[in-house]
C-alpha cells in the first residue's frame, strides 16, 4: 500500500556530493514538499561549485527556492579527492544549457540565513540535513528560540550497530562522516529538544548504487530529469575501487522518507554523540541519552522503485534480479 504523505514545509541543508544533489532532485519532484530554502554546507564538496550546481538544478526543474552557502568549518575535513565531485557535477552538460541562472542565492552565509528562515517561518518546519549539522547547531546555540520553529530534524548520519565509514589516522573507525566532520555540532543538536529522525549507515548502506540502476537511466535518455540523475549516478563509480567502501544512496533514501515514509521501519533508540577522542563523531547507545526515531530496516526494492519512478518517470524500471 502506498503511503499518503502529508504536506511539509522543508528547509534542506546538504553538502554537495552527487547523492546530495540526487536528494535535491527528488525533493523538487515531491508534490507534498514545499521547499523554503536550501543551505550548502562546505563539507563533502567545494562550496562554490556545490552552490552553483544546486542553483542549476533548481533552474532545470523550474523551482524558485532561495539558497545560501555555508562558511563554518568542520574539525575533520573530508578528503579533497571526494570534495571535487561538486566540480564535476557543476560541469555536467545537462546543467549548462543556458548562460544565466534565475535561481537566486541569498547574501548572508548559510548559518545566518538558516536562522532567518526558521525565525520567519509562519509554522514549524522540517529541517532535512544530508550533510553535517553545523549550521543547525549554530542556530540552536545563537538563536535558541528557533527550537520551537522546528517540527522535525530528518538527517542522514550516524552508525548504531554497524561500523562507521571513517578511515582516518587516529580514529577508531566507529563514526560516520557527517558526524565526524563536526562532532560538536552533532552533539549540540542531540542535546536539544528538537525531534530527530535519523537514517544511519545501518539502513543507508543497504541501498548501494548499482550498475543496473545506472544503466536503467540510459534507457530513458533524452529526458532532462533522468539524464541528470543518470549522470550523477555515473559520478559515483570508482568509489569502491578507490576507498574500499561502496557508494550508497544514503541521502536519497533519507529524502525519500518525506514522500514514502513506509520505505523504512523505525524504532526509538536512546543514544548520544561522542565529541572527542579516537571515537569522535560516533553515535552510541546510551540508556540516559536522548530518544531518537531511528530507521532500522529498509525495503530496498521499494526504495529503488520509488527512486526510478520519481527520476525516470515512464522508464522501463529495473530489470529482474
Amino acid at each position: 500500500m502506498t503511503d499518503t504523505p502529508r504536506a511539509r514545509r522543508v528547509l534542506f541543508d546538504h553538502d554537495g556530493a552527487p547523492d546530495d544533489l540526487l536528494a535535491l532532485l527528488l525533493l523538487t519532484q515531491y508534490d507534498n514538499v514545499d521547499l523554503r530554502g536550501i543551505a550548502v554546507t562546505p563539507a563533502d564538496c567545494l562550496p562554490g561549485p556545490a552552490l552553483s550546481a544546486t542553483r542549476k538544478i533548481l533552474d532545470l526543474t523550474g523551482e524558485d527556492v532561495p539558497t545560501a552557502v555555508g562558511v563554518l568549518p568542520g574539525r575533520n575535513p573530508f578528503p579533497l579527492a571526494w570534495r571535487i565531485d561538486a566540480l564535476r557535477a557543476d560541469a555536467l552538460p545537462v546543467l549548462n544549457q543556458k548562460d544565466h541562472m534565475t535561481a537566486g542565492a541569498e547574501g548572508p552565509p548559510a548559518h545566518e540565513q538558516l536562522a532567518a528562515w526558521l525565525m520567519r517561518a509562519p509554522d514549524p518546519v522540517t529541517v532535512l540535513a544530508t550533510g553535517p549539522l553545523t549550521n543547525l547547531a549554530w542556530c540552536l546555540e545563537h538563536h535558541p528560540e528557533v527550537e520551537s520553529r522546528i517540527e522535525e530534524v530528518v538527517f542522514m548520519g550516524g552508525a548504531i550497530d554497524v561500523d562507521g565509514n571513517v578511515r582516518q589516522p587516529g580514529h577508531d573507525g566507529t563514526a560516520e562522516w557527517n558526524l565526524f566532520w563536526d562532532p560538536d555540532a552533532a552533539k549540540r543538536v542531540f542535546d536539544s529538544a528538537v525531534p530527530i529522525t535519523m537514517f544511519p549507515l545501518d539502513v543507508t548502506n543497504r541501498v548501494p548504487v548499482t550498475a543496473e540502476l545506472a544503466r536503467t537511466f540510459g534507457r530513458s535518455y533524452g529526458d532532462h530529469l533522468s539524464d541528470l540523475a543518470g549522470s550523477l549516478l555515473a559520478l559515483t563509480f570508482g568509489t569502491l575501487e578507490t576507498t574500499g567502501l561502496a557508494y550508497c544512496l544514503w541521502d536519497s533514501l533519507t529524502a525519500s522518507y518525506l514522500a514514502e515514509p513506509g520505505i523504512c521501519a523505525f524504532e526509538t533508540v536512546r543514544c548520544d554523540v561522542v565529541a572527542q577522542g579516537e571515537s569522535q563523531g560516533r553515535t552510541v547507545r546510551d540508556s540516559r541519552g536522548r530518544a531518537v526515531r531511528c530507521a532500522r530496516t529498509v525495503d530496498a526494492d521499494r526504495f529503488y522503485r520509488h527512486f526510478l519512478g520519481t527520476l525516470a518517470p515512464g522508464g522501463p524500471g529495473l530489470p529482474p534480479a
